[in-house]
């Protein structure tokens, strides 16, 4: 099983290379974050993202056009380089977390 950081940083790998370059440079406001849910306001508000775990699987949302149209956009890309940060800093041995399936699914917009 996979914690939810696991998953939004695989499926960035998995990610266009654009985004992924683009992702690197905007500005991530996390408003939400959980083991098993996560909301952040991107690139001053240009985007609003969201990753949750529903039924062993990650879904997302970002309200971009791109990210409606079903890609991992950069706005995802930026929320998961957020998410990955703040777990790393937060990791330490002992603690448990949210656990999820490697398989990983776009949340219906």
């Amino acid at each position: 099983m996979r914690t939810l950081a696991e998953l939004v940083k695989a499926e960035a790998e998995r990610a266009g290379q654009s985004a992924r370059a683009q992702g690197g440079t905007l500005a991530v406001q996390l408003v939400r974050f959980s083991p098993r849910l996560v909301t952040a306001e991107v690139g001053e508000g240009a985007a609003c993202v969201e990753f949750r775990i529903v039924d062993e699987t990650l879904d997302w949302r970002c309200s971009c056009p791109e990210g409606r149209g079903g890609a991992f956009c950069a706005h995802c890309v930026a929320t998961a380089q957020s998410v990955n940060t703040r777990t790393d800093r937060k990791d330490s041995p002992g603690v448990s977390s949210a656990t999820a399936s490697v398989r990983t699914v776009r949340m219906a917009s």
